[in-house]
């Protein structure tokens, strides 16, 4: 994660908002899936620390800590995708075909990783929303939000770089990594519904 011209997650907020603004593509909307899964996961370990005494909610709050790093480290990865991807895109090498398929099913995958994080998160927003501090039921709601936005967004750019890879494949190109991404696309797509029945369930709206 230390390519040129990577933009981490763990630089000021402000200096990666206005890197985010830039059009380059590197971080973009990859980058800005995984940084809103983080902010779920930052909010749904707060709940669990204001439910000290509730054993599911502790168990909760460990993985979705480890849950958040995992959020941001896709996010830097994903910038470094899409980066690879932009630059093939712009490319005016008439044999462009091949270096945009492996970079489209590359960026493909790296789409699946965040809508997996999503995945995983959205198991302890059911059981943060079961156990969770009544007391702040807002922020588990709001976590709900951010995480829905967040896979959504994931599934966003996975759908799109699949459709992308497809288009520039070659006869003979192995097509079993993106048959894998679809079915994460499937899964994603099925648990993003679950998330917002959670989050009308927890806030009323």
């Amino acid at each position: 994660m230390n390519a040129d011209g990577d933009v981490p997650t763990s630089i000021a907020l402000d200096t990666w908002l206005a890197k985010l603004a830039e059009p380059t593509g590197a971080p973009g909307g990859g980058s800005a899936a995984g940084v809103m899964m983080g902010l779920a996961a930052a909010l749904l370990h707060m709940v669990c620390g204001y439910t000290p005494d509730e054993p599911a909610a502790v168990a909760a709050g460990e993985r979705v800590a480890e849950l958040r790093e995992r959020a941001l480290r896709a996010a830097n990865d994903d910038g470094i995708r899409s980066r690879a991807l932009g630059a093939a895109l712009a490319s005016r090498d008439p044999d462009r075909s091949i270096p945009l398929h492996r970079e489209a099913v590359a960026a493909s995958v790296s789409s699946a990783e965040l809508a997996e994080v999503g995945i995983a998160l959205s198991a302890e927003l059911r059981v943060v929303a079961d156990v969770g501090n009544p007391s702040v039921v807002a922020d588990t709601g709001v976590a709900a939000e951010a995480l829905a936005a967040g896979l959504g967004a994931a599934l966003i750019n996975l759908h799109a770089n699949v459709r992308l890879a497809r288009k520039h494949a070659s006869e003979g190109d192995d097509d079993a990594p993106l048959v894998s991404v679809d079915e994460v696309g499937e899964r994603g797509r099925r648990v993003r519904e679950e998330i917002d029945a959670i989050r009308v369930a927890v806030s009323g709206i």
